[in-house]
């Protein structure tokens, strides 16, 4: 993985430090249940019920492909930012929580723009325990922003 700045790099092992932090928590804690994702029933497999403000469970259940081809006219960076705003700056990335890497901004998105990639393909962005997630269409157009290089 390469990083544009030792700041960049900085900011990943922070993170990747807090997440694991957060998960060897989570897996230590007795919550009863009450904090588990929602399990879906096998009947439901491939149609999720999409949370109250239209994306579905975090737990992943909007697998997409990442597109080979860039289309024309390229997606600018205005038509994926309302996303990172209501997925992730309002949730956790917008700088102010100790540990979680911001998304509040172009320079910062195109800094993390790898991971954002491998973390929206594996399913790992928004994690298990998230209220909302991504709607496929949502995914798609981040995906398809950075297969034509996050154009601004």
């Amino acid at each position: 993985m390469r990083f544009r700045s030792s700041n960049a790099m900085l900011a990943y092992i922070t993170a990747v430090a807090a997440l694991v932090s957060l998960g060897l928590q989570a897996c230590s804690s007795d919550s009863g249940g009450k904090n588990d994702p929602p399990q879906n029933n096998p009947g439901d497999a491939g149609n999720p019920q999409p949370t109250k403000d239209g994306g579905v469970p975090a737990s992943c259940t909007t697998v997409v492909e990442a597109p080979t081809v860039c289309p024309d006219p390229k997606p600018r960076y205005a038509d994926v930012e309302p996303i990172f705003n209501k997925r992730c700056v309002s949730v956790c990335h917008s700088g102010t929580k100790p540990g979680i890497w911001s998304l509040a901004d172009y320079g910062h998105v195109v800094d993390w723009a790898d991971t954002i990639r491998s973390e929206l393909l594996d399913c790992a962005m928004p994690p298990p325990d998230a209220s909302a997630g991504f709607t496929k269409e949502e995914k798609l157009a981040i995906l398809t922003w950075l297969r034509c290089d996050h154009p601004r």
